[in-house]
């Protein structure tokens, strides 16, 4: 199975819907345009796996996540281990934990995606990445 860029996403403001771009700019900071970017923390980006909103049936972009990605259980990741994305490569740091903004989505969805929620990266290697892109682990 390959893995690859599902889809991608950028929230230009706190608390916006975020919005589906079919490619993004990595600077050293996250995500171009995200209002989650910010050059010291290690919450930059949050990928999150397909198979997720497939299981709860929920559309893309509606778990605020920046980037979808498709055949890899992000969930399995480890806190340091790269994956190279278009001409880009992000490190995995932490887990995303489920917060109150799930129950928002749906009754009982903070506690359902307990473990699931995805990981969050930070940027090494700048570049562009896109919807279609393979995904290499390394």
């Amino acid at each position: 199975m390959h893995h690859t860029v599902r889809a991608l996403f950028v929230c230009p403001e706190k608390k916006a819907k975020p919005l589906s771009v079919s490619e993004v700019e990595v600077s050293s900071a996250g995500f171009q345009g995200d209002f989650h970017t910010s050059v010291a923390n290690g919450r930059q980006i949050l990928m999150l796996s397909s198979e997720v909103l497939q299981e709860f049936e929920l559309r893309p972009g509606s778990l605020f996540e920046n980037i979808v990605l498709e055949g890899v259980d992000v969930m399995a990741l480890s806190p340091g281990q790269r994956l190279h994305i278009g001409n880009s490569v992000l490190e995995v740091t932490v887990p995303c934990q489920p917060c109150v903004q799930m129950e928002r989505i749906r009754k009982g969805l903070k506690q359902a995606l307990a473990g699931k929620r995805g990981m969050f990266a930070q940027v090494v290697t700048t570049g562009t990445i896109r919807v279609g892109d393979r995904v290499m682990l390394a």
